[in-house]
């Protein structure tokens, strides 16, 4: 049982961790409209967490929403072509 716990409790905190190329960047949060993001980010790349519960979202909007949250966080131009991702994470290169 404590196995059980300890597995679950784990898996939990590497929930909005950043990806390795992302580990030792900068993060902060942002809301936009109706979503709410923890961005983890370096000079080059970003990546937005969505952190808040929906049932099925819209995929464009959560990309749009996505993009600007990374743009607000970083004060970086997000580069439109580059954005991938899902209605989870949404991940685009950055410009500054």
């Amino acid at each position: 049982m404590r196995a059980v716990l300890l597995f679950c409790l784990t898996t939990l905190t590497a929930c909005g961790a950043p990806s390795v190329g992302l580990k030792g960047g900068r993060n902060g949060t942002s809301q936009v409209g109706v979503y709410a993001f923890r961005v983890n980010y370096n000079d080059t790349r970003a990546e937005a967490y969505r952190t808040n519960i929906m049932r099925r979202p819209d995929a464009r909007n959560v990309f749009a929403a996505g993009a600007t949250a990374i743009e607000q966080v970083t004060g970086c131009s997000v580069v439109r072509s580059s954005v991938t991702g899902d209605v989870a994470l949404v991940q685009a290169d950055i410009l500054c």
